[in-house]
């Protein structure tokens, strides 16, 4: 088999930092025709202070707090600290200087110019609230949020659609954040790969103590979300081990949905993983299908189906810009995946938008782009 494709020079190469890119014009390049083309992972920054100025009375002593380092960007603190480490605050800026990071009118311009029709929207460095050790405050972070990310939705009707939180950790109030998503049109939310319950005691999504989280999950009708970012290393070769760790996290949720037996107790639930690229499917599943052949006698739950079966009928992934991924395609499935522009991080393909698509277009059929392109998210997350 060829690997040239793979030793050449990738679409980032001489592309630079995020905030020095302007959007890609179309060009020649193509996509198929009447395609409504979605972005199945971009991102969004909160640039006010929105928790203190919702959190109740007796708690905004407790809020996080709108904090602008000295290098620019977005974060946030809580007591005077800030909730992410210094590595992230030069990262955290170069995103946020892209004007669309924070203001939709420049977001839809930059959008409309490379193609983008609908977009899913996460919210950038929320992960950093997932191990809140009160959860009361923790609970508030989400109502805020939830409410907030939704009044962004409304202003770009049809176009931005935001992602909720959910109160995974508490079974007495998980359905209420559910209905509130619903209530305010928001259609998924995200979980965290690696929860935490009070002081930031582990969780483990399999126990029967969390049955009522999926079962609440399958009720709602709305797919959910695991998206890359929780893992942070300081230090020399932090940046790099960081997010080659970040990029690359998903066996772990795989294995919980699927020998867990929680597909098997909620079998129409629909799982997401976002922002992981698609390579890493077909060895998950080949290592999947090992695991359930040769410790057939050790499995507990003993799962229904094989593992492909799962990701045949439950699971999805996101691509930003995969060549290899693009020449497994076959052994992934192109109903299972959708790509995304990941905008605006440094790792997104925002300023060579079209040059990615066309990729997509020049490696499958054009049925299977379509697909891939904007339809299995539509389906999905079943778009206005």
């Amino acid at each position: 088999m060829k690997t040239d494709t793979l030793l050449k020079p990738t679409i980032f190469t001489g592309m630079g930092p995020a905030s020095e890119r302007r959007p890609e014009p179309r060009g020649n390049r193509r996509v198929p025709e009447g395609l409504t083309v979605v972005s199945a992972d971009n991102h969004w920054s909160i640039a006010e202070d929105i928790f203190y100025e919702n959190f109740p009375a007796r708690l905004k002593d407790k809020a996080p707090r709108l904090f602008r380092p000295a290098e620019g960007g977005f974060l946030f603190t809580v007591d005077g600290r800030p909730l992410l480490p210094a590595m992230h605050v030069s990262i955290v800026a170069e995103m946020d200087a892209v004007a669309g990071s924070t203001q939709l009118d420049a977001r839809m311009a930059a959008l409309d110019i490379e193609g983008i029709d609908k977009e899913i929207v996460f919210g950038n460095i929320i992960g950093a609230f997932y191990t809140y050790p009160d959860l009361e405050v923790r609970e508030w972070i989400h109502r805020v949020y939830n409410e907030y990310i939704a009044g962004i939705q409304a202003q770009a009707p049809g176009r931005f659609y935001g992602v909720g939180l959910i109160n995974y950790w508490d079974m007495k109030t998980v359905r209420a954040s559910l209905d509130q998503l619903k209530r305010l049109g928001l259609k998924t939310f995200v979980i965290p790969q690696f929860p935490k319950g009070a002081n930031y005691e582990p969780i483990n999504y399999c126990r029967d103590e969390y049955w009522p989280l999926w079962e609440a999950i399958e009720e709602a009708g709305l797919p959910v979300c695991f998206h890359v970012g929780e893992m942070i290393q300081e230090g020399p070769g932090g940046c790099g081990v960081s997010q080659m760790i970040n990029l690359a996290p998903f066996r772990k949720s795989m294995a919980e949905l699927i020998f867990g037996g929680i597909l098997d107790r909620h079998p129409t639930i629909q799982a997401n993983f976002v922002e992981g690229d698609m390579n890493w499917i077909p060895g998950a599943l080949q290592t999947a299908d090992m695991i359930y052949e040769a410790y057939a006698h050790e499995l507990q739950p003993r799962i229904k189906h094989p593992p492909r079966h799962y990701w045949e009928n439950n699971l999805h992934a996101t691509f930003i810009n995969d060549r290899a991924g693009l020449r497994l395609i076959d052994e992934i499935g192109a109903d299972r995946v959708m790509w995304s522009n990941d905008y605006p991080h440094q790792e997104s393909v925002y300023g060579c938008s079209w040059s990615a698509m066309q990729e997509v277009m020049d490696a499958v059929p054009e049925a299977d782009a379509r697909k891939m392109l904007g339809d299995n998210a539509t389906r999905l997350y079943k778009l206005d």
